[in-house]
């Protein structure tokens, strides 16, 4: 829990210095009528501040110590009808073939609807403070380790541009509600071994540099911290890295990639490769 808790307050205090943006000078708060709108680039795992309308296709590659996933297909649909307001619906389709003997399984994961609201939007500084709530339904199979959860994960997020840089940051919390179904005892006769229900910290930080109008260079800082008893993992922080492009090859259109690759000894895959596809509305 400790290390739980430190990861909380840096990512906090992180939240807190990107928040503390000075004062913008007169001759920019005069330009502020050609800033229409608060522009941050896209990132790969952490969740942007700013809501808006698109359409979102991810593929990914994940590889543990016990199997090979992989996700396809539309992932989101994002729908902002207002600058400040936005609604996500996320729907994964997975295979996981596992390393053993195991047969390979592929079907639906769990969809989730996510609200995001944007209080604080000020377009003459490039600053955005948003919070919001995930709901996740359990429309994946349990029996096959695609999901069966219902969980509830309230997140706040933040992001800042500095001329070429920019800073973005998340911090959210992840309950499941429902009860897991137990786990089948190995040897006949033996009682069915109850498990405890997931909930834990998620904790993510991008910065960006944009080299050129249609190319971005991004490096993530991503962390989950498992709290729940009888996870192997549980109170050990897990610092992954993912570095990555963006490119835009169309007005509308963008394109990223990136490696993610963990840094501490608590895991939960020994990497990840994500490739995702945007259209903007």
């Amino acid at each position: 829990m400790v290390n739980g808790a430190r990861s909380v307050a840096v990512v906090s205090l992180v939240l807190l210095i990107l928040g503390a943006s000075p004062p913008a000078p007169a001759d920019q708060r005069e330009d502020k009528a050609e800033t229409e709108e608060v522009s941050l680039p896209p990132t790969l795992i952490t969740e942007g501040a700013t809501p808006a309308t698109e359409v979102e296709g991810t593929f990914t590659i994940s590889r543990s110590r016990t199997e090979t996933a992989y996700g396809f297909g539309v992932s989101s649909l994002r729908y902002a009808p207002l600058p400040s307001f936005g609604i996500k619906l996320v729907v994964p389709v997975g295979v996981r073939d596992p390393r053993d003997s195991e047969p390979t399984v592929a079907g639906m994961g769990d969809v989730s609807v996510m609200l995001k609201y944007a209080p604080l939007l000020l377009p003459a500084q490039q600053f955005a403070l948003a919070g919001g709530v995930a709901l996740t339904f359990p429309t994946g199979s349990e029996r096959r380790d695609l999901g069966g959860q219902l969980a509830v994960a309230p997140f706040l997020a933040v992001g800042k541009r500095l001329g070429p840089f920019s800073l973005q940051a998340d911090i959210g919390y992840r309950w499941q509600l429902n009860r897991p179904r137990p786990i089948e005892p190995e040897e006949e006769g033996a009682e069915a071994v109850r498990t405890h229900k997931a909930h834990g910290v998620t904790a993510n930080l991008t910065g960006t540099y944009s080299s050129l109008r249609w190319l971005d260079v991004l490096l993530e800082l991503n962390t989950v911290t498992l709290l729940h008893r009888g996870e192997p993992l549980s109170e050990r922080v897990q610092l992954y890295l993912t570095p990555g492009v963006s490119v835009e090859p169309a007005a509308g259109w963008n394109l990223r990639a990136g490696i993610h690759v963990p840094v501490t000894s608590a895991r939960e895959v020994d990497w990840s490769l994500i490739v995702i596809l945007t259209k903007g509305f």
